[in-house]
């Protein structure tokens, strides 16, 4: 099976690719500390990625997914039987201020993969957020919930997902996600990290809560779930008698795309994560104290509007994600972790980060 990811230069699609540089490594027996202690942590990479399965990730340059003729391109370039949509305007405030920008890259850009998937007869992976929701809800989120955005962002989110179910069906998979963070590029938990060593005092919001989810986590179930419905299907496909046999197999499935909610279990609020932060840090690097002087002051999303001049997008107060779905169909073991609490996966995630260093 050959796998294009899009936007390769984020932080998921990096952990895509490096659990598949590890799952390549591991049956070389090639791994090095950091992929041997990864697969000790994550013991599904090796068996959610098969040997003759070839992955490629293009970065915005090389595909642009806001340009049908540069998705095109790629597309001869690669010939890709599953495409994952890493790809998304995430600077959630900056949406409020250059909507047209998000929305050609959030909403456009999944219609237009998912138009050239159509005609090449591909699979879509896509990869969403909690950000579709309202916050209203006091439990976690589930697929069944209803989306209802409070920012452009969310809603542009939700237009993606909508144009990529109305186009492909069953073709696609819409995979929604909470809070990620991993050692690869800027995100919440590798920001907290810079400011907790440099800073004094730090003051955090204390009043919207979340799943934080590791990267790497996702990545596996990512590949578990593309690798399950192509087996799937491959078996359903081998009982068609070969004269009634179609290309479009998955056509005899329900015209809807698979949706999918994958983050930790548990949840906290931001301040809850940097303590957490904080305190793991001062475990794995308690040779050097800079880091666990500083003060931590939780403070509310009111307060931290009323320091800044330029609008902040509204904010789920609550958007924590119910994983139950995909851990029961992919028959993840309780001790996994993947379906550890959001701790557990942050100490993993420091453990690595300082395995690279």
């Amino acid at each position: 099976m050959r796998v294009l990811i899009t936007g390769a230069a984020g932080q998921l699609a990096q952990a895509l690719l490096s659990i598949v540089e590890v799952a390549a490594n591991a049956r070389l027996n090639t791994c090095n500390t950091s992929q041997r202690l990864l697969l000790d942590m994550l013991p599904e990479i090796t068996e959610s990625i098969a040997v003759d399965d070839s992955v490629k990730g293009f970065v915005k340059e090389q595909l642009d997914i806001s340009c049908l003729e540069s998705i095109q391109s790629a597309f001869d370039e690669f010939a890709p039987d599953v495409v994952i949509n890493c790809a998304a305007y995430n600077a959630v405030d900056n949406a409020e201020l250059e909507p047209v920008k998000a929305i050609a890259i959030n909403e456009q850009g999944p219609k237009l993969l998912a138009l050239a998937c159509k005609a090449r007869n591909l699979k879509l992976v896509h990869i969403s957020t909690d950000f579709v929701f309202d916050g209203a809800l006091s439990t976690a989120y589930t697929e069944q919930d209803l989306a209802s955005p409070l920012s452009v962002y969310g809603q542009s989110k939700l237009n993606g997902e909508r144009a990529i179910a109305e186009i492909l069906g069953s073709d696609a998979m819409i995979i929604r996600t909470s809070w990620l963070y991993s050692c690869w590029g800027t995100n919440f938990v590798t920001t907290m990290q810079r400011l907790l060593a440099t800073k004094e005092r730090l003051a955090v919001i204390d009043d919207q809560t979340g799943s934080p989810t590791w990267c790497e986590a996702l990545a596996v179930v990512i590949f578990k779930l593309i690798k399950q419905k192509s087996e799937s299907e491959g078996s359903a496909a081998s009982k068609i008698p070969a004269t009634a046999r179609r290309n479009d197999v998955a056509s005899h499935l329900p015209n809807s795309a698979e949706l999918y909610h994958y983050a930790a279990a548990e949840s906290c609020t931001w301040f809850e994560l940097t303590k957490q932060i904080k305190k793991q840090m001062y475990v794995i690097h308690s040779d050097n104290s800079a880091s666990f002087t500083c003060e931590l002051e939780p403070i509310t999303s009111e307060t931290w509007q009323s320091w800044h001049q330029a609008r902040l997008a509204t904010r789920p107060v609550q958007s924590a994600l119910c994983a139950v779905k995909v851990n029961c169909q992919l028959m993840v073991s309780e001790h996994s972790m993947l379906v550890a609490p959001w701790q557990q996966q942050l100490q993993a995630m420091l453990q690595y980060q300082a395995s690279l260093s």
